[in-house]
Parts: C-alpha cells; sequence; structure tokens
C-alpha cells in the first residue's frame, strides 16, 4: 500500500515527534510512504543528523499509486485530496467544540482519529458525521526511563514543583502563579520550576509574581527555564523535579502529563478534557473545575465563543500542599501511573491500533485502482488514434 503522510517532522513540537513515531509504525508495517514535511526549514534543530537522516529520506519515495492519504496535524490545515482512494485526517481540539470552519472539510475524509474520548464526543457534538476513531498519542516510551541523570538547576530548595507549558492562556500559567503564590512562602522551602517555549514571552511570568500581593521577601521561588531543551535534558529536568502541576484549561491528550507520568512523578492536573483518560484519583491528583467560561477576546479567533474549564485556585492550593506534605503517598501516585501507562499504552498495541485501521481498506484500495487502470487501457486506442491522425 502507498501512503502519503503530511504533517510536520522536524521540530521539538509533540505533533513533530508523534508524526516520526507514526512514520516508523507504517514503515515497520511494510508500507511505502512518502511523507509531506511542513516543516522542512527546522530540519536542524532538535533531531541527531542520523534520525534527520532517516526522516528526510521519505520525502523523495516513490508513489505508485494513490492509495491513501493521512494527514496528522492541525485541523485549520488540512484538505481532502480526492486524488487519493482513502484520506484519513488526524487531529485535535482543546475546547467543548471544534472550530465550525473544520466539520465541512472533515466530513469529506473516510474517517478521522482522534487522541481522547473527550475529543470523540466534541467532535461528534461539533457536527463531524464520518467515523471517529480513537488512537491514543503516540511516544516512544523506551525513553522515558525515571532512574538516570537529573538536569543540575541553580536550585537550593528541597522540593521542586515543576511545570512545562506553552505560555497560552489555554494553558491556565495565571492559575498556577496565583496559586503557588498564595499557598506557599518563602518559609516553605520549595520551588517552582517552569519551563517554556518562548523565551521573548518570559516577561509574562515576571509580570504575573510582581503583581501577587505577597510582599517579595516571603515569596516562594520561582525559576524559569526559556531556552531549547534537548530530550535527554527534558529527561533530566523531570526527573530533577519532585512533582508536576499544570492546572489547564483544556487539552486535546495532554502530553506534559504523560510525560511526567511516565518519569513516576506526582501529578497535579484539572479533572476534565484530554488528560481524563488517564488520569484519575488513584494515580494522580485532580483539581476541580470551578466552572465553565466562554472564551472571548481571544487572540486566536478559533477559540472565541468556545467554552473551556477554568480550573478552582483553592483546589489547586489544596493538592499542591498535599503532594508536599504527602510525599509517600504522592510517590506511591507517581509509580502506579507508570505502571498503568506502560501496561495501557504500550507503543506496540498503538501500532497495532493503527495498521488495522489501515488494513481495512486494502480491498477497497485494490479494487479502485483496478478500476482507474481499467479506464486508462480503455483509453488507450483513442489516445493512439488521435496521436496518429
Amino acid at each position: 500500500m502507498n501512503i502519503l503522510l503530511e504533517g510536520i517532522f522536524y521540530n521539538g513540537h509533540g505533533l513533530a515527534e508523534g508524526n516520526r513515531i507514526l512514520l516508523r509504525f507504517l514503515d515497520q508495517a511494510g508500507y511505502q510512504v512518502r511523507i509531506a514535511a511542513r516543516d522542512r526549514q527546522e530540519k536542524n534543530l532538535v533531531l541527531t543528523p542520523q534520525e534527520t537522516r532517516y526522516i528526510s529520506s521519505f520525502e523523495h519515495t516513490e508513489l505508485s499509486s494513490h492509495d491513501l492519504y493521512l494527514y496528522n496535524g492541525v485541523g485549520s490545515h488540512v484538505r481532502h485530496r480526492p486524488e487519493f482512494c482513502v484520506n484519513i485526517a488526524r487531529t485535535t481540539f482543546e475546547t467543548d467544540r471544534i472550530p465550525a470552519f473544520w466539520v465541512p472539510e472533515l466530513n469529506k475524509f473516510d474517517e478521522v482519529w482522534v487522541q481522547s474520548s473527550f475529543n470523540l464526543r466534541s467532535f461528534r457534538a461539533s457536527g463531524v458525521n464520518v467515523p471517529l476513531r480513537l488512537i491514543p498519542n503516540f511516544f516512544d516510551m523506551s525513553l522515558y526511563e525515571p532512574r538516570g541523570p537529573a538536569l543540575k538547576l541553580p536550585v537550593s530548595e528541597p522540593f521542586i514543583f515543576l511545570s512545562v507549558f506553552d505560555l497560552k492562556e489555554r494553558k491556565g500559567y495565571d492559575v498556577l502563579l496565583e496559586a503557588y503564590l498564595n499557598e506557599f512562602s518563602a518559609a516553605d522551602h520549595v520551588a517552582l520550576v517552569v519551563k517554556i517555549r518562548d523565551h521573548t514571552k518570559s516577561d509574562k511570568v515576571e509580570e504575573l509574581i510582581a503583581r501577587h500581593p505577597k510582599p517579595a521577601r516571603d515569596r516562594p521561588s520561582v525559576y524559569v527555564i526559556d531556552q531549547m531543551l534537548t530530550t535527554s535534558e527534558m529527561l533530566g529536568l523531570y526527573r530533577a523535579s519532585d512533582a508536576f502541576v499544570l492546572p489547564t484549561r483544556g487539552e486535546g491528550w495532554g502530553r506534559p502529563f504523560f510525560e511526567a507520568m511516565l518519569m513516576e512523578l506526582p501529578c497535579i492536573g484539572t479533572d476534565w478534557s484530554g488528560q481524563t483518560d488517564f488520569m484519575h484519583g488513584e494515580n494522580s491528583f485532580l483539581v476541580a473545575v470551578e466552572r465553565f467560561r466562554q472564551i472571548a477576546n481571544h487572540e486566536n479567533d478559533m477559540f472565541n465563543g468556545h467554552y473551556w474549564a477554568e480550573p478552582s485556585i483553592s483546589d489547586l492550593q489544596r493538592n499542591m500542599r498535599m503532594v508536599l506534605k504527602r510525599k509517600v503517598e504522592a510517590k506511591r501516585k507517581g509509580r502506579t501511573a507508570r505502571a498503568e501507562l506502560l501496561e495501557k499504552y504500550a507503543m506496540p498495541k498503538t501500532a497495532a491500533k493503527v495498521v488495522a485501521e489501515i488494513a481495512k481498506y486494502a480491498t477497497r484500495i485494490r479494487e479502485v485502482n483496478e478500476a482507474r487502470w481499467q479506464t486508462t487501457s480503455n483509453l488507450l486506442p483513442y489516445r493512439s488514434l488521435v496521436s496518429d491522425m
């Protein structure tokens, strides 16, 4: 089977990592795969030369027929490819619905893959009426080993809360900073380390801290990492931390939670959206939703009019304090989480789901290609006659 896989592959975004793993699934299954990389200009940012060579080699694969088109990326860019026998889209969204303009295009596809039960509900409620398939996120889980070298941090406090996020309102970093600064003081000897993607926006974090009413001398420590980290450095950052916290307003999946749980960190997160597929009261610390808020004046108009969760600041404070006070219980939950994820989301199981979804179209693709070949064959004498005249 010939497959065109489109998306991002080379940068440090979770979608790119997912596409690299998806590509390996397809390659190992024996499919003929060509990639259409939307981020070719970022080839040399985060990957090793060996990985870059492997990925880029698929940009030149010759496809002998247009069998299956698989798009894995942001839904705004999804476009049906009628020249392919089968079209599959894989995408996600983080609010109670998807943008209305996505729906007509997605409904042209043979099926749509989503990452979570949350998206099964939100896509269907938004009007997507083609078959929806739940395919969990893609991870190289073999990398996530809790034991190993820790990243050296300029932190003297004995307990570290870690948070990893883009500086977007959806991530709830404003809620995090308010709850942390409310709950703790310098006397608690704790630190909050935040890893952000965009170094040009770190002043947003500093402004929120400066506006907090607690006197500067009494505030607990906050450290910001705003530089690119390699995969091994990120793993070292998880190992250097004692707990993970992110009061997100909405996730399609919740990749940072999943990574932290694989690293056995006690995780604190909002009890709503994609992460609740793998986070529950026995393996993590869930923050109650105070209310659902309609989004307005968002910098990305796709979100306006939608609803997302407002996590309870007081419940977030309670959970952070609990993790600090009950370290033994917190560590037990971290171990439970890792064991559950390794069993339920093992990549061979996910790869098998991917291959099964694609393999079921083999008969249709063969029949369509035979019909196309027959049509072309019937035209050949006519074309020959025309050329001879």
